[in-house]
This record gives structure tokens, sequence and C-alpha cells, in this order.
């Protein structure tokens, strides 16, 4: 790590960074003014990156000191890590970050047939034996075949066009 100052070890650094194509998300964070004319933001953010074919997350710890410079809102400080791999769960996060591509090709399955409306496709990506599915637009628990594709059925009727 370069411990950057001024504007062009700054610019030097994002000229590499963007090649990652990151797209964050805050997952959590705080606020904390110091007076009208700085805060300081904290706080953890999810980062995609990497080509569409191959998104990889990346979780962080981030803080930003916001501070108005000659009227406009600069930022004059900014941290941002990886959270930290927990002790010993080095085997059970690769076995998982194995999984993320698998994991992101079947969610696309699923929502490709949801948005083709295609309610037949859709509850056959489900499990036919020990299913347990909690619907978003129902009460009911789902547990079988048949009630997941009638629940697919009225809920294809409700995406708009």
């Amino acid at each position: 790590p370069k411990f950057i100052k001024g504007s062009a070890d700054t610019e030097a650094y994002f000229v590499e960074f963007v090649k990652k194509l990151p797209d964050g998300t805050i997952t959590a964070d705080d606020v904390q003014p110091y007076g009208p004319d700085a805060y300081l933001h904290t706080g953890m953010y999810t980062f995609m990156t990497g080509p569409e074919s191959d998104r990889q997350p990346v979780n962080a710890r981030f803080s930003y000191m916001w501070r108005k410079v000659d009227g406009t809102w600069k930022i004059v400080h900014h941290h941002s890590s990886a959270v930290p791999k927990a002790p010993g769960a080095e085997a059970e996060e690769a076995k998982a970050e194995e999984m993320y591509p698998l994991a992101q090709a079947n969610f696309k399955a699923w929502n490709d047939a949801l948005k083709e409306k295609d309610f037949k496709k859709v509850a056959g990506l489900y499990s036919s034996k020990e299913l347990s599915f909690l619907p978003t637009v129902s009460p009911k628990f789902i547990k079988g075949s048949a009630d997941t594709e009638a629940y697919f059925v009225e809920f294809v009727k409700k995406l708009p066009d």
C-alpha cells in the first residue's frame, strides 16, 4: 500500500482502480458532523469488481473526512480497507468464492425466467423435495412444487410489461 498525498497520486491511484469496474454499495454507515463545514463519514461498503462475466464482491471498511474548501465539498481524508478474514475461515471463504460465479449464473437464470414471465420455468428452478419457500407477495409457507408453480402463475401476472 502507498500513502497517497496530493492530487497527482490520487489521480494515479484511481486510474488503476477504475479498471476494476467498481460498483459500490454502502451497507452500514455513520456521519459525525464537525461544524457546518466538515464531517466524518464512516462505515462498511461492498464493491463489485471485475468484468460482467466474473464480478466479485469486496467487503470493506471506509472513512471519509469531507470538508468545504472554497465553497465546494472535498474529501480531505479517505481510508478504505478490505474487511480482514476471520481466523481459520480461509478454506470456507475459498469454497464460497468458487461458488460465486455459479450463484450469479443461477440467479440470472431465475431472474431471466421472471422477466420472460414463464411461471413453469421459474417454478422448475425450485426443488420438489425438501423445499422451504417464503414468497414475497404471499403469506403462505410453500413446501412443494405444485404450490410453487401456483404461486408463480399469479406472481408473473403482477410483473410490469
